[in-house]
C-alpha cells in the first residue's frame, strides 16, 4: 500500500481522481460510481494523505474476502449440479444445489435477481454477470506467502473461467464453428463479393444468398459457405481466412447500396487472396444473418436472436480478423448511383416482396461510424485480441488536417477500453436505431473484457496513436496475468510515456519488447521505462534493439541496471 501511495502521491497526496486507479492497482474492481461514493465518505477530499490512503486501502482490501471467495466456491459448487454441461440449471437441479450447501442470505438474494432464460433456467453465464458486477472483488491477506493481489487474481480468474466455459470460447476454432452452425450464421465466400463488384449489383440480403450459386475456379458452388466446411477449417483440413466486416449501415433497408462498402472489401480481401493459399470468407451482416421480416417463432427470429446473443464472437475470437469501414458514401458517389437511376432490391412491407427501388426512396442514415453503438462496441471487441493488427481499417484515411485522434500519423491501432471508460463513452454519444439494444452491448463488452483481459498472458500491439498509449495506461492494470508484452510502431509524448510507465511497474509483465521508428517517442518511453525499472520486480527481459536510443537514455537504463 505504501509503495502504490508514492507511486500516485503528488505534493499534498493522492490526488482524488487517482483513488480509483490506485485500487485497481491493488488487485480491486471498483467502479468509478463506487469511487465516488467512497470519496464522499472520506469527506469529498481533492487528495488523500498517507495515513488516511493506508487506512482506507486496509479496510477495503480486507472487507470482502470471504465474501468473494464464497461465491468463487459457489460456482463451482452449482456446476456440479448441471447435467449435461448444458450451462444452465432447471428450477428441480437448483433446488438440489440449494439443498446441498449453506447459502448466506445475500447469496440467495443474488440468485432470486439473476434472470431466468426461456426455459425458466438459471443461466450459469448471467450468475456470472452477476457475481462480476459487484463494485469490488477486494481481498484479504491469503496463504502464507501469497500476495493479496495474487489472491484477487486467483478469484476472478476462477469468476471469468466459469463464464467461460458456459459460453463459446474465444480462442477454440471448433467452438466458433459450433456458434457458427447452433445460430445458423453464415460466411460469404469473398470471391462471390468480387463477382458481385464486376456484374455491379448490391450485396443481397441472407434470405435471398441462401439459395444462390455462382461459378468459381470453373465449379458452381453456392454463395454462402455451408456449416461442413467450416468444420472442415476448424478440424484443421481446409485452409481459411475469417474476416468479420465492422460497417455502419447507410439507409435503414440496405446497408451498402452504392457498393462503396462493398469495393472496399474486395479490395482487400483480394489481397490476402493473393498472398495466402487458403479460401477467405466473410461475415457482413445482411449476407451472414437473417434480416427483416422474421416471424416470432421462426428458424430466421430464433437464428437471428442468438447470432445477437453472440454477436462479439465474430469480433473477438482469435481465429477471426476485423476489417473495419468507417467512412460513407462519398456524396459525388451517392449523386451519381441516382443519376445513373441505379435500382436496389429491398424490402417491400405493403407487397411483402422484395422490390427494386431507387436511392431516393430508401430512408438514408448519415450518422458517424464511430457514434453508432453497434460500431462501437465492435471497435471495443476487435481491440481485444491478443495481436492488435488482427483489427484493421480498410478505407482510406482522411487527409492530414481532418485526422481523428485515432489516426494519428497515420496509426490507427487500438487497445480496449475499461468498462467504465466505455460505459461513460457509450451513455454520452452512441445512437442506435434500437434503443433496447444498449444495454446488450454494455453487458456483452464488460464480459468480453473480463475474459479476454483477465486471461490474457502474451500482447502484442502494433500501431499505436499518442491517444492510445495514454488507453494502455488505463487498461494494463486489469492485465492481471500479463507476462509478456510486445509494442511496435508507436507515439507518445512525455506525459503518456510516464503514465505508461507508472502502470507498468506496478504489473506482473517479465518480459518486455519495444520496437519503434520514432525517434522522439522512443526517447520519452525509455527513461520512462528506466524509472519504472527502479520499482518493478518483475521483469526479467526487456529488449530495446532497434529503437536510436539517445545517450541520456542509455544513461538512465545503465543507472537502473545498477
Amino acid at each position: 500500500i505504501d509503495a502504490v501511495f508514492t507511486h500516485f502521491s503528488q505534493t499534498s497526496g493522492v490526488p482524488a481522481e487517482r483513488l480509483g486507479h490506485a485500487m485497481r492497482v491493488l488487485g480491486m474492481n471498483p467502479t468509478e460510481d463506487a469511487v465516488e461514493k467512497y470519496l464522499e465518505d472520506l469527506g469529498g477530499p481533492k487528495s488523500i494523505d498517507q495515513e488516511r490512503f493506508h487506512q482506507f486501502m486496509q479496510e477495503k482490501l480486507g472487507t470482502c474476502f470471504r465474501q468473494v471467495q464464497v461465491m468463487v466456491d459457489y460456482l463451482d459448487h452449482l456446476k456440479q449440479y448441471d447435467k449435461g454441461a448444458k450451462g444452465a440449471l432447471s428450477p428441480e437441479e437448483l433446488q438440489e444445489a440449494i439443498e446441498g450447501s449453506e447459502l448466506s442470505q445475500e447469496l440467495q438474494v443474488s440468485l432470486g435477481k439473476v434472470p431466468r432464460n426461456s426455459q425458466g433456467h438459471l443461466d450459469i453465464v448471467e450468475l456470472s454477470k452477476c457475481f462480476l458486477s459487484i463494485d469490488h472483488l477486494e481481498f484479504s491477506t491469503g496463504a502464507e506467502g501469497t500476495t493479496r493481489q495474487e489472491v484477487a487474481s486467483k478469484a476472478r480468474v476462477a469468476i471469468v473461467q466459469a463464464d467461460v466455459e458456459a459460453r463459446y470460447n474465444l480462442k477454440d476454432p471448433k467452438a466458433f464453428a459450433r456458434f457458427l452452425k447452433d445460430a445458423d450464421v453464415r460466411l460469404v465466400r469473398a470471391k462471390y463479393l468480387a463477382e458481385l463488384v464486376r456484374s455491379k449489383r448490391p450485396l443481397p440480403r441472407r434470405q435471398e444468398a441462401e439459395s444462390e450459386c455462382f461459378l468459381c475456379d470453373g465449379k458452381t458452388v453456392p454463395v454462402l459457405v455451408t456449416h461442413d466446411e467450416v468444420q472442415s477449417w476448424a478440424s484443421g483440413t481446409q485452409k481459411a481466412i475469417i474476416c468479420s466486416i465492422s460497417h455502419g449501415w447507410e439507409t435503414m433497408q440496405h446497408p451498402d447500396p452504392c457498393r462503396y462498402q462493398l469495393q472496399h472489401i474486395v479490395n482487400h480481401t483480394g489481397l490476402f487472396d493473393a498472398a495466402f493459399d487458403a479460401d477467405i470468407w466473410v461475415f457482413y451482416d445482411f449476407v451472414s444473418v437473417f434480416q427483416y421480416p422474421k416471424a416470432e417463432g421462426s428458424h430466421e427470429k430464433i437464428s437471428f436472436d442468438k447470432a445477437m446473443r453472440n454477436m462479439h464472437l465474430l469480433y473477438a475470437h482469435e481465429c477471426t480478423l476485423t476489417f473495419r469501414i468507417e467512412t460513407l458514401t462519398p456524396d459525388d458517389l451517392w449523386e451519381a448511383t441516382k443519376l445513373n437511376g441505379d435500382l436496389v432490391p429491398v424490402w417491400d412491407d405493403s407487397l411483402k416482396t422484395l422490390q427494386p427501388k431507387p436511392l431516393e426512396e430508401l430512408k438514408k442514415n448519415t450518422t458517424e461510424y464511430r457514434l453508432r453503438g453497434w460500431c462501437m462496441a465492435e471497435v471495443e471487441w476487435s481491440s481485444l485480441r491478443r495481436v492488435n493488427a488482427q483489427h484493421q481499417r480498410i478505407d482510406r484515411l482522411k487527409s492530414d488536417t481532418e485526422k481523428s485522434d485515432c489516426l494519428e500519423d497515420g496509426l490507427n491501432g487500438r487497445v480496449p477500453t475499461a468498462p467504465d471508460h466505455f460505459r461513460k463513452d457509450f451513455h454520452e454519444h452512441a445512437q442506435f436505431t434500437h434503443r433496447a439494444d444498449a444495454a446488450s452491448v454494455i453487458y456483452l463488452q464488460e464480459v468480453v473484457f473480463r475474459e479476454k483481459v483477465t486471461l490474457c498472458e502474451h500482447l502484442v500491439l502494433i500501431g499505436l496513436p499518442v491517444s492510445e498509449m495514454l488507453a494502455l495506461s488505463r487498461a494494463l492494470p486489469h492485465y492481471e496475468n500479463l507476462r509478456s508484452m510486445n509494442l511496435k510502431t508507436f507515439r507518445c509524448g512525455k506525459e503518456e510515456a510516464t503514465f505508461f510507465c507508472q502502470a507498468f511497474a506496478l504489473s506482473r509483465v517479465e518480459k518486455l519488447e519495444v520496437h519503434n521508428n520514432d525517434l522522439e517517442s522512443s526517447k520519452f518511453l525509455v527513461e520512462a521505462i528506466a524509472e519504472a525499472w527502479k520499482t518493478n520486480v518483475s521483469v526479467r527481459d526487456i529488449n530495446m534493439e532497434r529503437n536510436d536510443i539517445s545517450a541520456q537514455g542509455a544513461k538512465a537504463l545503465a543507472e537502473a541496471f545498477k
